[in-house]
């Protein structure tokens, strides 16, 4: 044989190998259903994005994601995915959460979306719900969310869950930044529809206390912020709010400007900062207001905790929850100078467009059910189409399995339209 002939098969085995080693590549890095959506790195670094990934795109769109083949079941088919949303300050960030399909063939129009807020699980990275699927470290809180999931996609929906700005990712999560958090739920909507076709536009956003504020945020997000979606209803379970109230009556006898169900209100959403401690210190760090400035010194030795423990280790008595949110804001500190930020994260200031389902329990004592009334009165005088379910002797876990029955079927009403 000539040489020529020879070069010649040599030139087209070389051409074969690398077409064969450009497949694999593209297939290693492509999401199991996305349309060449990158599969995110193992272990941890999923977490970790550059601020050239970041840019690369609008909000909502998706950075990469990966199948969930190990790990807890929650139903169908479970991508853990990296996306793009808008943080407390309106800035682009990168968030984390899950995404789960149901199997088999969809409904004409596709599979009906809820996006699940979670309610308090810490500050932490390690507290992000997402994680259980990635280093399989499950906590109580997020097993029953799971189990909420996979219950949800056996009724026929596709369940998106987002885990927050700063939870997970880098940065620090701000806690009960209502702003950030409707953002983050409405963006993993538009992040499941670029990751699965057999989506419908149809949505409902629903959440648990901190998640239940999130789910009423994401009214904010409709419209030209998320085109293409149809947001048809809120269910908000046991959701904060007059929280700004709260934050004024602080180290103080009256609050400037409320009403007196307002003031009555925040005085039963209690004295402890476990809760509203964290929450001073992310309205602090969102209007760029010194953190020393509000926060005792006591208070200040705390603040490491908030990147190292979740929920249950910031109630024990060597934390948050062994002091008083008197002993945690510094004496004499302007609360007012993050009052407009509280206030612009409270979901008492939010003003919804779509159906609203409000449940509350009746013996809830992590967000009193005066809370719940108030709100309602509220919106009812804005004029928005509210519903409001009181859960008799429930509590705040409670409630969730016991006002299932109504839920679902206010869900299933308001998809329907």
């Amino acid at each position: 044989m000539s040489s020529r002939p020879r070069r010649r098969i040599l030139v087209a085995v070389v051409l074969v190998i690398a077409v064969v080693a450009a497949l694999l590549v593209w297939s290693a890095n492509r999401g199991e259903e996305g349309a060449g959506t990158p599969s995110g790195p193992p272990g941890a670094a999923f977490y970790e994005v550059t601020a050239q990934q970041l840019s690369a795109d609008r909000h909502g769109s998706l950075i990469w994601s990966r199948r969930v083949v190990d790990g807890p079941t929650i139903g169908g088919t479970t991508h853990v995915v990296m996306y793009r949303s808008t943080s407390a300050k309106g800035e682009p960030v990168a968030v984390s959460g899950v995404v789960s399909v149901p199997t088999g063939d969809p409904p004409e129009g596709g599979w009906p979306v809820i996006s699940w807020g979670h309610g308090t699980t810490g500050m932490a990275d390690d507290c992000a719900p997402s994680r259980s699927l990635v280093d399989q470290q499950t906590g109580v809180y997020t097993a029953s969310m799971d189990q909420t999931t996979a219950d949800l996609v056996d009724d026929g929906y596709a369940v998106v869950r987002t885990d927050y700005e700063g939870l997970g990712t880098p940065g620090p999560h701000p806690y009960l930044m209502g702003q950030s958090a409707g953002a983050a739920m409405t963006d993993i909507v538009l992040a499941a529809h670029e990751l699965s076709s057999n989506l419908s536009a149809r949505w409902v956003a629903m959440g648990h206390s901190q998640g239940g504020q999130a789910a009423l945020f994401t009214s904010r997000f409709t419209d030209a912020y998320s085109p293409g979606l149809e947001l048809r209803g809120i269910v908000a379970l046991a959701p904060p709010s007059q929280l700004g109230a709260v934050v004024e009556m602080t180290g103080s006898s009256t609050v400037l400007g409320a009403s007196e169900k307002e003031k009555a209100a925040a005085a039963e959403a209690g004295s402890g900062a476990a809760f509203l401690g964290p929450l001073i210190v992310s309205a602090a760090r969102t209007s760029e207001v010194p953190v020393e400035d509000l926060v005792s010194p006591a208070g200040l030795k705390l603040l490491p905790q908030l990147e190292t423990r979740c929920i249950a280790e910031l109630f024990a008595q060597d934390s948050f929850g062994g002091m008083t949110l008197d002993d945690f804001v510094r004496d004499g500190a302007d609360l007012s100078r993050i009052r407009r930020t509280v206030g612009t994260n409270d979901a008492a200031e939010v003003h919804p467009h779509v159906p609203v389902l409000i449940v509350q329990g009746t013996q809830d004592t992590t967000v009193p059910m005066m809370l719940s009334d108030r709100l309602v009165e509220q919106y009812t005088k804005q004029g928005a189409d509210v519903e409001y379910a009181r859960v008799p002797g429930a509590d705040h876990i409670s409630m969730l399995r016991e006002s299932a029955p109504t839920v679902n079927a206010w869900v299933s009403g308001a998809l329907a339209g």
